[in-house]
C-alpha cells in the first residue's frame, strides 16, 4: 500500500461552525495529528465572499492515521455531506477540502473539473498540487496562492515528516 495521510483545508468565518465541522471530521477520520496556523483567506481571493462574507479564515488539519488510496473520492463526498449539514439559508458555513500527503506529493480532491484534474468517480476529481523532494517543495502552475505561503509550506513539510516516521 502507498503511504498517505489525509488532511482537510477549512474555510470559515464562524469558529463555532469550524469546531462543529472538526468534531464531525474527527468522528469520521479519527485523531488530528496537527493544525496549521490560521491565515486570512481574503488576502488571496474574494472567490468565496458572496457565500461566506468577508473575514474568511483558512486553516488545515492533518489526521494521524494513514489511509488507503483505493476510494479517495469518498473522502470528498463525506466532506460535502458535512458542509451540507451546516448550511444556513443555502450557504455553507464551512468549506472543507480534503486532500492527501504522500512522500512524493500533495493532492487535492474537488468537485470541479478542469484540464489538469483526473476523474476519480462519483463527480470527484483529483489535482496534483505540490511536489516534495529532498530540496523542498515545488509548486505547479495551478497551485492555489494560499498553498504557496510559508505557513502552508511549513505545515505540509512537517506533515510529510510525520508520514515518513510512520
Amino acid at each position: 500500500m502507498n503511504k498517505a495521510l489525509l488532511f482537510c483545508g477549512l474555510l470559515y468565518t464562524d469558529n463555532d461552525f469550524r469546531n462543529r465541522a472538526i468534531s464531525e471530521l474527527v468522528d469520521m477520520y479519527g485523531e488530528i495529528a496537527s493544525y496549521s496556523k490560521t491565515l486570512s483567506f481574503n488576502q488571496f481571493s474574494d472567490y468565496y465572499n458572496a457565500e461566506f462574507g468577508e473575514g474568511i479564515s483558512r486553516e488545515w488539519i492533518l489526521f494521524a492515521e494513514e489511509i488507503g488510496l483505493e476510494h479517495l473520492y469518498e473522502k470528498k463526498l463525506n466532506t460535502c455531506s458535512i458542509e451540507n449539514k451546516f448550511k444556513n439559508e443555502q450557504k455553507r458555513m464551512v468549506n472543507i477540502d480534503p486532500g492527501i500527503i504522500t512522500l512524493n506529493n500533495l493532492q487535492l480532491l474537488t468537485t470541479k473539473n478542469f484540464a489538469h484534474r483526473i476523474y476519480l468517480g462519483e463527480g470527484i476529481y483529483c489535482e496534483l498540487t505540490m511536489l516534495f523532494s529532498k530540496s523542498g517543495v515545488r509548486y505547479l502552475e495551478w497551485t492555489y496562492p494560499d498553498y504557496k505561503t510559508k505557513e502552508a509550506e511549513e505545515f505540509f513539510i512537517e506533515s510529510r515528516k510525520k508520514l515518513k516516521k510512520q
